[in-house]
């Protein structure tokens, strides 16, 4: 039964280059969130790919919406000076550059939230991220053949609502994976409406949003830390608890664990002002 239990709970597969095992879940999420780790993802070249495609779009929104505003300027006799004029024209040569350079200058805002990212890892020490579930949940059947029996009958039917929030975790990492993505794609979008005065606070907004994904890596790191040191509780009183306990302290900390992860997208808008 032993056996069965270690094939149910403990599973290792590989998806877009990036192995997933679940004897090492706190590891396996660590490496994903870590931004230098994720450029190494083979579906992250699909960004530049887009962004290569997106910037001669964004470059003729620039013209378009700079030819806008120069007219209605224009039109304001009154307030119409050469100063203006070659405000708007110096503007619109500096969003022309970091609309060609948008990739570059995400990846340096990105950076810096990892730089942040690796402090606090490194200030945050983890001793417990290789605790195999399988292992605690093996190490809590009791020794009667009958309450053993009982025991690994609970894991079984107990499976599926464990491996439902396990592959919604998962899927919550990848998730911001899937956004950083996107917001290195379309980046040059943001950028060219802030030819027109109305489409600046947009564009700050934008990457301000693209700071805040940045951010969200550290609020999972510390969901990640506050999940591992519940698993290293729950495998320490192994022994002075039963094993229906130990499943259901083990479904609550992985729903504590998702709940947290899913609230690391708003509080981190919520940090930036990016939303």
């Amino acid at each position: 039964m032993d056996g069965i239990i270690r094939i149910l709970y403990s599973f290792k597969f590989t998806v877009f280059g990036v192995d997933i095992d679940s004897g090492n879940l706190i590891g396996t999420v660590e490496k994903l969130t870590n931004f230098s780790n994720v450029k190494g993802i083979n579906i992250w070249s699909i960004g530049k790919t887009v962004n290569d495609v997106i910037v001669p779009i964004a470059l003729s929104l620039l013209i378009l919406f700079f030819m806008i505003n120069l007219i209605k300027k224009s039109m304001e006799v009154e307030r119409i000076s050469w100063e203006r004029l070659a405000m708007s024209f110096v503007s619109f040569l500096l969003l022309k550059y970091f609309i060609q350079n948008g990739y570059d200058f995400l990846s340096s805002i990105m950076n810096i939230t990892n730089d942040i990212f690796v402090n606090i890892t490194q200030a945050i020490s983890n001793s417990n991220s290789s605790i195999n579930i399988a292992d605690t949940l093996i190490n809590a059947v009791p020794d009667g053949f009958v309450d053993s029996i009982m025991t690994y009958g609970l894991y079984l039917i107990l499976f599926i609502p464990f491996m439902t929030t396990i592959v919604q975790i998962l899927t919550q990492i990848f998730l911001r994976v899937v956004k950083l993505i996107l917001c290195f794609a379309f980046s040059p979008i943001p950028i060219a409406l802030a030819a027109d005065d109305e489409g600046r606070g947009k564009a700050i907004q934008y990457f301000l949003f693209a700071a805040s994904v940045g951010i969200e890596a550290v609020i999972i790191y510390l969901a990640t830390n506050i999940y591992s040191i519940g698993l290293a509780g729950l495998s320490s009183t192994v022994g002075s608890t039963n094993a229906i306990s130990t499943i259901v302290a083990l479904l609550f900390l992985n729903g504590m664990y998702l709940a947290i992860i899913q609230y690391a997208s708003q509080f981190a808008e919520k940090l930036t002002g990016g939303h």
